[in-house]
């Protein structure tokens, strides 16, 4: 039987909670990722490294799926000390980017994440820690960075960080938010960052997903990844619908020496859906053609 697990996402700082769920499979339990069937793995084998920075609560690095991954860490909150991913978000980012079986780049074996501890156990970070853990990544030279939290105002230092980031060709990527359909969360409403919503199997808008400055959307409702107790959850959040985004960018823009519009270098990987509010350009995916069959069948 699975079990179900409800998780409030909130930081110190902020006056916004992200709020996701989470369902876990049993040992042995099969399941199917109908996310990752439609944006599909990436199959083009980069001979560059990828090198995504993951923000976020710590990662489970001793997880199976991600025994193949390379990493790199930094714990922004308690420097020096081991990071341990008590909360679960960033283990189940960490997944979708590359978990084996799961992630968009798992067949990859040049990706590198980034685990960028801003979080701690409980979810709550500091606006000085996360605008910390966006320079380091600045510093490691990471393609792009996923953000997948975010909250209602604007926060002083911030933007400057994210303007760091973008000036040296790094494409940043945060969560539009759980926001019951109320405006996208900062740093996502920055127009520097990659604003990201998030759809269910039928090509639904989440109803918990931002409305307003969205720039794409994907996968993030009863997706698949890695849970921090080794095992295999479902969640559901513009959270994961980020990561599914940052894994396609990612394999994208490591190839690319000159990154002068993002947009135009997407436009290829994205299917343009009609209410652009909702959805912004439209859905990433590596699986254009196959995705816009399926959607007529949806809908036909």
């Amino acid at each position: 039987m699975k079990k179900k697990i409800y998780i409030v996402l909130s930081l110190i700082v902020f006056l916004s909670l992200l709020i996701y769920y989470q369902q876990g499979f049993e040992k042995g339990e099969e399941y199917e990722s109908w996310a990752l069937d439609y944006v599909g793995e990436a199959q083009n084998v980069s001979s560059s490294q990828i090198k995504v920075a993951i923000l976020d609560s710590g990662i489970n690095k001793s997880h199976d799926a991600l025994r193949n991954v390379q990493f790199e860490e930094v714990n922004i909150i308690e420097p020096n000390q081991p990071i341990i991913d008590k909360f679960g978000h960033g283990t189940a980012i960490a997944g979708i980017i590359a978990g084996e079986d799961v992630g968009v780049n798992s067949l990859d074996s040049n990706i590198i994440l980034y685990d960028v501890k801003v979080l701690n156990d409980k979810g709550e970070g500091t606006i000085e820690d996360i605008i910390n853990g966006i320079m380091w990544s600045v510093e490691q030279e990471v393609d792009v960075i996923n953000i997948s939290f975010g909250f209602f105002d604007d926060k002083k230092g911030l933007h400057d960080a994210i303007r760091a980031a973008t000036k040296e060709g790094i494409v940043v990527t945060a969560a539009a938010g759980n926001t019951m359909g109320l405006s996208v969360d900062y740093p996502a409403k920055y127009e520097e960052v990659l604003s990201i919503a998030s759809i269910d199997k039928n090509f639904n808008i989440d109803p918990q997903s931002g409305y307003g400055k969205i720039d794409y959307s994907a996968p993030g409702v009863n997706v698949i990844s890695t849970d921090n107790q080794g095992g295999i959850s479902e969640f559901s959040g513009t959270s994961f619908a980020t990561a599914y985004a940052s894994g396609v960018i990612a394999s994208i823009v490591s190839t690319e020496s000159n990154i002068t519009n993002i947009k135009q270098l997407l436009d290829t990987y994205t299917l343009r859906l009609n209410e652009k509010p909702f959805f912004g350009e439209g859905i990433i995916t590596f699986k254009k053609e196959y995705l816009e069959e399926t959607y007529e069948k949806v809908y036909n």
